[in-house]
């Protein structure tokens, strides 16, 4: 069930970041072809890239793939290892809440507050920060069951 809501996600991440190239390269087009601009194009790039990086990092918590210093991970022994994996699994959990529940309070108070080129509510925006902080809490779960059944990202046992 976790692989195929992770495709799905790899598919909406692969759409946005195609609609993103897109509009970015329409956007250079109109200025260095045309010497004309639409402010609007640059407010949707920015808001797609922000989505982007969010569902992406998200993703990453499902591989264990996130930013970590690997000296000492892979000079650790296996049972080591496998607990520094899980401390860092939990540690994204946390994080994933710290982003996630005051996110959901930032949105709900910004339904009013409209962007400046596009005028559509700021809160669409940032309603990835509360769907972030569920998908990576529940990807994070996902890998921290992986490792304690014994399996990494990579299929490896310890």
């Amino acid at each position: 069930m976790i692989q195929l809501f992770e495709r799905i996600l790899t598919a909406i991440i692969v759409t946005i970041f195609l609609f993103f190239v897109l509009i970015t390269f329409g956007q250079v087009v109109m200025r260095y072809v045309f010497s004309d601009s639409l402010a609007w194009i640059d407010e949707l790039s920015r808001y797609c890239f922000i989505w982007l990086v969010f569902l992406a990092g998200a993703i990453m918590c499902r591989k264990g793939a996130h930013l970590a210093i690997d000296l000492i991970e892979e000079m650790a022994p296996p049972k080591v290892r496998q607990f520094l994996l899980i401390l860092a699994d939990l540690g994204l959990i946390g994080f994933a809440a710290l982003v996630g529940i005051p996110g959901n309070t930032l949105m709900q108070h910004n339904w009013t507050s409209l962007s400046p080129a596009m005028g559509v509510p700021i809160a669409w925006v940032q309603l990835i920060l509360p769907i972030f902080g569920v998908l990576a809490t529940l990807f994070s779960i996902a890998h921290l069951v992986d490792l304690m059944r014994g399996r990494t990202s990579e299929g490896d046992e310890f």
